[in-house]
């Protein structure tokens, strides 16, 4: 091999200065090795988390996530949390701190960043699709450089159809009640619903003084109910008399939390707050530890439960835990 009379000078300065050998070895792992990836691994990340509220559920939420970053040590996050109130009240305002991440949670959160408008990449989670959606038609949705994504706190609908046809097997009469939020849904509801085989039925509020007269005209049609989370159909004012009304006209409810499968829905089919938390700390291990560049799309979550209320399901008449079909599906779950 040929060598030129610069690298010979080279090589032999180098022989008789070892230590300016091994500064140069040093320095050329560093500038190999100091890709922006490795450098968060190695010094850590600061991820502010905004909650809707400082109950439970958000708090479990972030202490998930934090055990999630922690396994391994691949990447040492700093965590700040704050509730929207907090950030409402000016808390960031005289401060120098900055954040590589911000992970909003709940429908306040999403609202309180939309005004505080930060230069940072934000991942939106515990948030419905139709909240999104609506911040995102109408401009109200912090995405700064289009660096934003969210995981959905709903089930994804092909999901939904899934677990009804497995739970109801010929009962084919869906109906779903939509209020101004969830009416967005309602397109790709008629379109699902036709390619699972189901026969919709559905009803439109606008308030909540619409909402009986609608629901009993309803169920005379309806052999299942599909409850699609919408704030003027669905909330603590209205829950009761809903379930009530369902149950006297003999229609189980499919409904989307824990606590409506404990307060009366026949099933629930929901993700947990440490489900979603599993999904958001991927993604920030991704985001930060990979090539890939930015963020993902907005996707629903992965991981998910379905609730059996067994009493109510005896009272209608309806044998869910030995059927073959929804248990299989259950079992499935319990796995991920």
């Amino acid at each position: 091999m040929l060598t030129s009379n610069k690298d010979s000078m080279l090589s032999k300065y180098c022989a008789r200065h070892p230590l300016v050998m091994m500064l140069a070895t040093v320095l050329s792992a560093v500038l190999v090795f100091s890709t922006p990836e490795h450098l968060h691994a190695a010094t850590g990340v600061n991820i502010l988390f905004i909650s809707s509220q400082t109950s439970t559920p958000y708090l479990r939420f972030v202490e998930k996530t934090r055990l999630e970053l922690q396994a391994g040590n691949l990447l040492p996050a700093h965590i700040t949390s704050l509730s929207a109130s907090q950030l409402s009240a000016g808390a960031m305002k005289n401060t120098d701190q900055s954040f590589d991440l911000i992970v909003a949670l709940g429908r306040q959160a999403a609202r309180v960043i939309s005004k505080w408008n930060p230069g940072t990449p934000i991942i939106y989670a515990l948030i419905p699709k139709t909240t999104y959606d609506g911040l995102e038609k109408t401009g109200n949705l912090a995405c700064p450089d289009n660096q934003c994504t969210a995981i959905y706190i709903d089930q994804p609908l092909k999901r939904q159809l899934h677990i009804l046809a497995a739970a109801f097997g010929t009962q084919r009469h869906l109906g779903v009640l939509l209020g101004p939020s969830s009416l967005q849904q309602q397109n790709t509801l008629v379109e699902q619903a036709r390619e699972s085989g189901f026969i919709l039925h559905t009803a439109t509020v606008q308030q909540q003084d619409e909402l009986l007269p609608a629901l009993n005209n309803l169920l005379k049609k309806s052999g299942i109910l599909l409850a699609i989370a919408d704030p003027v159909v669905y909330n603590r004012r209205t829950a009761k008399s809903f379930l009530l009304t369902t149950y006297r006209h003999r229609v189980p409810v499919v409904a989307y939390s824990h606590a409506y499968a404990d307060a009366g829905a026949t099933l629930s089919i929901f993700s947990t707050p440490e489900q979603i938390a599993r999904q958001t700390a991927d993604i920030i291990k991704t985001y930060f530890l990979s090539n890939k560049p930015g963020l993902p799309a907005p996707q629903y979550p992965k991981r998910y439960n379905v609730r059996i209320n067994q009493h109510v399901a005896e009272s209608l008449g309806l044998d869910l835990e030995t059927n073959p079909e929804l248990q299989s599906i259950i079992k499935d779950t319990k796995h991920e």
